[in-house]
């Protein structure tokens, strides 16, 4: 009997989305490492790399949780095409598409979302001489659906629970089959990056974003309220980077700060970019370690160190063609997050740099 009750422990928590009292609200899906996943966060950095590019990324989500199967429950998807768009010497811009898959529960409840992005891309002062631009300042947006998706046949609801005979009978809620409901979103995002006195040695970004400007209502039954809406989402990151023994080594951080409704997360991160060969070239080994502290009611189960590696690599000899991948682990120290053994994520790209437009493509975290 106890087993059964293990084998929906995850069904509470779709509930609560779902039919929540006033106390309750919906959050985002979120990464661990915001390195791997700048484009998710902020739409302003579509195109940013220079050229064209594929990335996808697959995060793992409480892997010790009853029922959860790998992959399955409690994952996320991601994949993403990007491009870098240039006509003459006064426009530069970035254009994309992406695609998101959310998996709630045991897979009852499943949130995809498709959709395009843009970004103008503004210089000041352009390369010369083979530096990089002083200053380069983009503002992006984000339009997409989102198709959300229910089997009340496979949920159990409270009244359905015995305590003597367990699940037993049909709810009282009278929902049945499955529910399905799609919603219409936008993001936007400000980036500033500075080449600090165009030396290619001590690089800055700056990136503010807001998600869900539209606040859709995610409700799956027929009360839509102030309650049943999305709430917005607000971010800042910084990032900076300082040249060692000519461009063999860099040292840097990554700050990241989000806040929804209630929810208050902060991130500080040291990062460590290795050159082997040293020179103004690839980059190929990034490693860094990062916390996360959080504010609010489940502030005490999201606590956790966060490791992370990527490396890049030229994709044949003479070839500009650079692929990447990055793994990352969250390490929950705190709460119900130590029990659940954290979460886990794999991103893979191919970026095609365009001939003549590096920019900021050497900058170390930089997408390449």
């Amino acid at each position: 009997m106890l087993k059964r009750y293990r084998k929906h422990t995850i069904v509470f928590f779709v509930l609560s989305l779902l039919l929540a009292g006033k106390s309750l609200f919906a959050q985002d899906p979120t990464f661990s490492q915001f390195n791997l996943n700048q484009y998710y966060y902020n739409p302003a950095f579509t195109g940013d790399h220079g050229g064209y590019q594929f990335q996808a990324s697959y995060r793992s989500l409480w892997p010790n949780v009853p029922g959860k199967v790998i992959p399955g429950a409690l994952s996320n998807y991601y994949g993403v095409f990007d491009a870098y768009i240039q006509q003459g010497k006064s426009y530069a811009a970035g254009a994309g598409i992406f695609a998101m898959q959310n998996v709630e529960g045991e897979g009852m409840l499943k949130t995809s979302s498709v959709g395009l992005s843009y970004a103008q891309h503004l210089f000041r002062r352009k390369p010369q001489g083979g530096r990089l631009s002083r200053i380069q300042m983009s503002l992006g947006f984000k339009a997409y659906l989102n198709f959300i998706s229910i089997d009340w046949d496979r949920l159990v609801f409270s009244d359905q629970i015995s305590i003597d005979r367990g699940i037993t009978g049909t709810s009282a809620v009278g929902l049945s089959g499955i529910g399905r409901k799609t919603t219409a979103d936008l993001d936007v995002g400000l980036l500033v990056k500075g080449n600090f006195r165009g030396k290619d040695k001590w690089y800055n970004e700056l990136g503010l974003g807001m998600a869900h400007v539209l606040s859709p209502s995610l409700s799956m039954t027929e009360v839509v309220d102030a309650n049943s809406r999305l709430p917005r989402k607000y971010h800042g990151s910084y990032r900076t980077s300082i040249s060692l023994r000519e461009h063999r080594y860099y040292v840097g951080t990554t700050l990241l700060f989000e806040n929804q409704q209630q929810f208050y997360a902060f991130n500080t991160g040291l990062d460590l970019y290795i050159n082997p060969k040293g020179g103004r070239g690839l980059i190929p080994i990034w490693v860094a370690v990062m916390h996360r502290v959080a504010l609010g009611s489940q502030a005490g189960n999201i606590n956790a160190f966060i490791g992370s590696i990527k490396y890049k690599w030229l994709m044949g000899k003479g070839s500009r063609t650079i692929g990447f991948a990055g793994f990352t682990a969250d390490l929950p120290y705190t709460g119900l997050g130590l029990k659940s053994h954290g979460a886990y994520e794999l991103t893979i790209g191919v970026v095609l740099p365009r001939k003549g437009n590096d920019y900021f493509s050497r900058c170390p975290f930089s997408t390449y």
